[in-house]
């Protein structure tokens, strides 16, 4: 074999070496990450921050708020503190808190513009218009579909998909249109806390059912405030996502359920 042949071979080993490192380099395209909570954390404890509530931190870990109240010897209204640790699993002998400032589990603030919080803008009355609901007698939200009405008029552009993540569903409509609550409850949480849910409202109905209500632009109630169904609690808007649209999620007992199986047919 003459020097030739030998420079070839080198060559041509060359070539498939550089061939083989490019592969490896690029390997399988990288999936992005949901914009919105998964079901379940993996996350073992949470520290509380500056906004934080009870059901939010629930809300964002896939838990039942009763659940993470009880494991952290919570009672209502359940006051937190910032720096508290708030553990997310089994029950834990006690809490941590490194400083004494308190945050109320139903932390009264002025609601806030998406583009710029915490801008204000005026809240509406907590007392029903003449064309919205009154609570039932008993004061508690049916599991049916005659209590609980559409919180957005609009196209349903997203369907719930509890194996591919999509914990709620989606409605297109136009920027600044009415968003309503689907039932009878009161705010729990409002605000910008939760990641990939833009400004986003969390109504508890009862002791069984919570209601979500992402990307407005604006919010229209505090926190603490007790709400009608059909009354208006915000604007649509595409806070925290790249389109105009409602993200709505029903949650039974800490778990996304597909909203379709309560809200009355179109």
């Amino acid at each position: 074999m003459d020097n030739t042949d030998f420079r070839l071979i080198n060559g041509f080993a060359l070539v498939l070496g550089l061939a083989w490192m490019v592969a490896g380099c690029t390997g399988s395209p990288v999936v992005p990450v949901s914009d919105l909570t998964n079901a379940r954390t993996s996350h073992t404890a949470h520290i509380v921050r500056t906004g934080d509530s009870l059901y939010s931190i629930a809300w964002t870990a896939g838990l039942d708020y009763r659940d993470v109240a009880r494991w952290n010897k919570l009672q209502t209204p359940y006051t937190l503190q910032i720096g508290q640790k708030i553990y997310l699993g089994k029950e834990m002998p006690g809490t941590d808190v490194s400083t004494s400032q308190v945050v109320s589990g139903l932390q009264a603030k002025k609601p806030v513009l998406a583009s710029n919080p915490p801008a204000v803008i005026q809240a509406t009355s907590s007392k029903p218009s003449t064309d919205q609901s009154v609570p039932p007698a008993n004061g508690k939200t049916p599991d049916s579909a005659q209590g609980w009405v559409w919180p957005a008029d609009g196209e349903l552009i997203t369907g719930f998909d509890d194996a591919a993540g999509e914990n709620g569903i989606d409605i297109a409509g136009v920027d600044g249109s009415p968003i309503r609550a689907t039932a009878n409850g009161k705010v729990v949480y409002a605000g910008t806390g939760l990641r990939g849910y833009g400004l986003l409202i969390i109504i508890k109905h009862d002791e069984t059912f919570l209601s979500a209500y992402a990307h407005n632009r604006a919010v229209t109630v505090n926190e603490g405030d007790e709400i009608y169904s059909g009354q208006v609690i915000a604007e649509m808007g595409q806070s925290g996502t790249s389109s105009v649209r409602l993200h709505f999620e029903i949650r039974r007992n800490g778990q996304p359920i597909d909203p379709l199986t309560i809200l009355p047919g179109r």
